[in-house]
């Protein structure tokens, strides 16, 4: 059974549709951690506006004026800097978390509540960490193999040419050579997330090999569904930035105007996130998933004996 790319994104795009309190939830959560992001730095806002510094910033910055100003409050900036790494890690388990609640409650084929969205997402969370370990692993691989390995040959190439322009355009094909191998890295851990979650699998190195081979075996398919996502992503920055720039005047509609474009924005950015795993939920679920060797059946409980009614003696 085969699935086209289209047909898996416009499936996926109803499924979430079938989730849009997804998208009320994920909102709020942004907006509930940005609030707390900026809790940390109140306190030095505060100082910047109490000294010369505000003054330096509209007239034109000073950096004699900004060094002087780190040396007098050394001790606030590295308090925030330790509150800033405290909740870079609190956000990056907080979306391995939601993420896992997303593949969860995309798998269902009914409305879920906020409760078994929660329920999902501990249960898979476990999971998810580890395929996040995994992924920071392949992705440090990619980054010494272009170090060590693409890097010095491109190097070579820019040596070798004979003209600057040359040069540029090998050291971008390198770059853009990077960013490919990642992004069809993120695509296949996101299959791996799926199958997580479908087919309830626990040992995670096996599951991303079965999904390593089931995006090499339907690469013709998942390779274009993955960067229609992306064209859709690249589609949302772009029309912000275009409109943003008819918000510029200092005009109270017009900072009220550039708010609701920047809220539409965070919400156009969640329903992107909600279509990379629904759509390609859909596909995985459309194909069929054929066995493949890497699988490890899933264990299925022994139903529980029914006990028998008592009989009364006659």
């Amino acid at each position: 059974m085969t699935m086209s790319p289209w047909s898996a994104l416009r499936i996926g795009l109803a499924r979430v549709a079938l989730h849009k309190r997804l998208v009320l939830w994920l909102y709020l959560c942004n907006v509930a951690f940005a609030g707390v992001l900026l809790f940390p730095f109140r306190n030095v806002i505060g100082e910047i506006g109490k000294s010369d510094l505000s003054h330096d910033f509209v007239s034109g910055f000073s950096l004699d004026s900004f060094i002087d100003f780190l040396n007098r409050h050394a001790l606030s900036f590295q308090t925030l800097g330790y509150a800033a790494l405290g909740l870079g890690v609190a956000y990056l388990l907080l979306s391995i978390f939601l993420t896992a609640g997303i593949v969860t409650a995309l798998a269902c084929d009914q409305r879920v509540s906020m409760r078994r969205f929660l329920t999902g997402a501990g249960r898979t969370f476990g999971r998810f960490v580890r395929l996040f370990v995994f992924f920071l692993l392949v992705m440090g691989l990619l980054g010494v193999a272009y170090s060590f390995g693409l890097a010095p040959r491109i190097d070579a190439w820019r040596e070798a040419a004979t003209t600057d322009r040359a040069a540029f355009l090998r050291r971008a094909l390198g770059v853009v050579l990077l960013i490919v191998a990642g992004s069809l890295t993120v695509m296949v851990f996101d299959y791996a997330k799926i199958r997580a979650v479908v087919d309830r699998r626990r040992g995670m190195f096996r599951t991303l090999l079965a999904a390593f081979a089931f995006c090499l075996r339907r690469s013709l398919h998942v390779v274009p569904l993955f960067y229609l996502n992306v064209l859709m992503v690249g589609v949302l920055f772009g029309a912000y930035l275009l409109l943003e720039g008819f918000f510029s005047n200092a005009t109270t509609l017009s900072l009220w105007s550039l708010f609701v474009l920047q809220q539409l924005f965070v919400v156009g950015r969640v329903v992107a996130k909600l279509s990379f795993f629904s759509s390609q939920l859909s596909y995985y679920r459309g194909v069929g998933v054929p066995a493949d060797s890497l699988s490890v059946p899933v264990p299925r409980a022994e139903p529980e004996p029914v006990p028998l009614a008592p009989t009364t003696a006659l």
